[in-house]
């Protein structure tokens, strides 16, 4: 028996640990990227609907964000 036969199992080992491993993270963020896409598109189809039911309300919260946001921008 050499060392490089008592190595190559252990090695094998892991290199198929390595791919499962690898093959369950890619797994969950196709998952987690697949439920961020529903999310951001339902969000953007109720805010496009909430724009175009409520335009005039919509212009005065967007005013509002931006004087907010001038505020916190010009403070030093």
């Amino acid at each position: 028996m050499s060392i490089s036969t008592d190595i190559s199992q252990p090695a094998e080992d892991l290199k198929t640990q390595a791919k499962a491993t690898v093959r369950k993270v890619s797994e969950q963020i196709t998952e987690q990227a697949n439920y961020l896409r529903d999310a951001t598109a339902t969000a953007r189809y109720n805010t496009e609907d909430f724009i175009q039911n409520n335009p005039w309300q919509s212009v005065a919260i967007a005013a509002g964000i931006g004087f907010l946001v001038g505020v916190i921008v010009t403070r030093r």
